[in-house]
């Protein structure tokens, strides 16, 4: 009976006389499942259609939440009586998801606990120089290196930024530039940062400048698309001017950090500090367009701006500068 079911091909005509094949002869009910599976070893079962669970199992697949979601949605609207199965799927799928990010996100954690504060930094470096002659004669070199270590509860920005240019014989720009900043993370958005800047720029009348600050700062907006970052506090600042005069005074810092990213090739920022005292307010800002060229490497066109309200006798006010430099991320 068995042999000539099997012969048939027809799986219902199988399961039926194996069925029965079983109640009426107990004792050689594993001969009939060895036969049974090696039938099935040729023969797989030919399993109902499942649109509804082919159509999650391929969102599934592609790991992608929204895409998940939305395909889970559209399945029970279509087969609404596989609407308590697909629902258990897609339970057992975001289950599954949050196990994965949190034992990505506790790996992440230790890893940063672990490092060393050599390790984990990632930053840029960037040069361009500019060369004219004829009816003027100009060179110019401008160099720089940006630097930034985030820890789990410490970050860390370091930057460094040298210009110079020679016209017809004199030097037109001379300013060299080095700060550091540590923050330290009060919650998911308000830190707390210390800031030390030195700069030199004997074109505005100076020989150094130093700027301790130390205050609070909150990001406004915080997404990797698009950020905003706000901070102030004290500010101690040492000026020694190429007259040989010095200055000393408590002062107040406000500043801002913008960053957008336009496309995935193109991003706009925005570095900007006003720092007031009660002689003088001086406002920097730094705007920049980056332009992804090829892996590492980007091209960059820059606008600094340095206004200072009580200049020494002799330099302007307003100080402006724009370079294109090629930046290589590391």
């Amino acid at each position: 009976m068995i042999e000539a079911a099997m012969a048939s091909g027809a799986d219902a005509d199988v399961e039926a006389v194996v069925k029965a094949a079983r109640i009426a002869n107990p004792r050689n009910i594993a001969e009939i499942d060895a036969m049974l599976a090696e039938y099935r070893g040729i023969y797989p079962p030919v399993l109902p259609p499942d649109p509804a669970g082919e159509m999650l199992a391929a969102a599934i697949a592609g790991g992608k939440d929204a895409d998940v979601e939305a395909v889970g949605k559209l399945a029970k609207a279509t087969y609404p009586d596989e609407a308590a199965r697909i629902d258990a799927e897609l339970v057992a799928y975001r289950a599954e998801r949050k196990r994965v990010r949190d034992e990505a996100a506790a790996a992440a954690r230790a890893k940063l606990a672990s490092a060393k504060i050599w390790q984990n930094w990632k930053g840029e470096g960037q040069i361009g120089a500019t060369l004219s002659t004829g009816n003027t004669s100009s060179k110019g070199l401008s160099a720089g290196i940006a630097l930034a270590r985030k820890g789990l509860d410490w970050n860390y920005k370091f930057r460094a930024q040298a210009d110079y240019q020679r016209s017809n014989g004199r030097t037109s720009v001379e300013r060299f530039l080095a700060e550091l900043e540590p923050q330290y993370r009060v919650s998911d958005r308000a830190f707390a940062y210390g800031l030390g800047r030195w700069e030199q720029d004997r074109i505005l009348g100076y020989d150094t400048r130093w700027n301790v600050s130390a205050g609070l700062g909150y990001k406004v907006v915080d997404k990797k698309e698009l950020s905003l970052s706000l901070k102030g506090g004290p500010t101690w600042r040492h000026t020694d001017y190429i007259t040989g005069l010095t200055d000393s005074e408590l002062t107040g810092l406000a500043g801002l950090d913008f960053g957008w990213q336009l496309s995935p090739t193109i991003r706009v920022t925005q570095v900007a500090s006003t720092i007031f005292g009660e002689r003088n307010v001086a406002v920097s800002s730094l705007t920049a367009l980056n332009a992804k060229l090829t892996g590492a490497l980007s091209a960059r066109l820059a606008y600094s701006a340095e206004l200072d309200t009580n200049p020494p006798l002799g330099i302007e006010k307003l100080d402006t500068l724009t370079r294109f430099t090629l930046v290589y991320g590391f």
